[in-house]
Formats: structure tokens, C-alpha cells, sequence
């Protein structure tokens, strides 16, 4: 692959991924859809808290999966047994159950790790806050907050 064509890559890459209304402003905060500039960077529990709800869900839609397809190769070997398929659909049946335990496994990770996430978000953030907002300038604004 050529360097220029490499750069072209990166560059359209790059382009892609920006976020328009996040686009620098020149200063030093994002541009607003409703004029002056905000703070660079906003966070707060909802997302998290959505995020961590979603991973639940799909980690109980796994796990029903999962019993679905046990129950659905129950007798299997039984009603089928001597057909070479029989032994294909075992050996799927291991690999199907071994990727939604991982799956499964993985969501009941991340709900608790977003859910954490989400909580610290809403503790830490308003304790940063009300500290800061405590430290006392005088009259005057500082230059963060002009």
C-alpha cells in the first residue's frame, strides 16, 4: 500500500469519526447548536445506567437462548442415533453452547462494570463540583469561568 494512500485512509477514517457538534470553536470549548460554547466534556449517569440495563437484558435473552437450545437437542441422540448427522448436531450443539456462555458470561460482566460506572458518575462528579464551586475568588470570576 502506498504512504499517500495510507494517509488517505487515516484522513477519511478520521473525518468519520469526528463529531460535528463537538467541532472545535477556537476557544478551547465546543461549539453549541444554540450559540456560545459549552464545557468539553458533559457526562452523567443515564447513559450508563441505560447501557448497564441493556447488557441485563441481553444477558437474560442469552441465558433463555441458551436453555431454548439444550432443550430443543434433548432426545436427539435418542430418535436419531446412527445417522452421521446426529454426531454433527452434537458437536454444534457443544460449540452454540460454549458461544453463548461466553456471551452470557461477558453481559453479566459489563452490567456490572457500566452500572459502576454509572454510579460513580453520578457520586463523583456533583462531589467534584461542590468542591470546586466551594473555593472562593473574591469578586472577581477566574479565567476558567469568564
Amino acid at each position: 500500500m502506498a504512504w499517500d494512500e495510507w494517509e488517505q485512509l487515516k484522513a477519511g477514517a478520521a473525518q468519520r469519526m469526528q463529531i460535528d457538534h463537538l467541532a472545535d470553536s477556537g476557544d478551547g470549548g465546543s461549539s453549541s447548536p444554540h450559540g456560545g460554547s459549552d464545557p468539553d466534556l458533559k457526562a452523567s449517569q443515564g447513559p450508563w445506567a441505560k447501557a448497564s440495563g441493556v447488557a441485563k437484558d441481553l444477558q437474560t435473552v442469552t441465558n433463555a437462548g441458551l436453555t431454548e437450545l439444550k432443550t430443543a437437542h434433548e432426545g436427539v441422540k435418542g430418535g436419531t442415533e446412527g445417522f452421521s448427522s446426529t454426531v454433527a448436531l452434537n458437536e454444534i450443539l457443544s460449540t452454540w453452547e460454549k458461544r453463548l456462555t461466553s456471551v452470557r458470561d461477558e453481559c453479566d460482566r459489563l452490567h456490572g462494570a457500566l452500572a459502576m460506572t454509572g454510579r460513580e458518575f453520578g457520586e463523583i462528579d456533583p462531589a467534584v463540583a461542590d468542591k470546586v464551586n466551594g473555593v472562593h475568588v473574591g469578586g472577581n470570576k477566574p479565567d476558567w469561568a469568564r
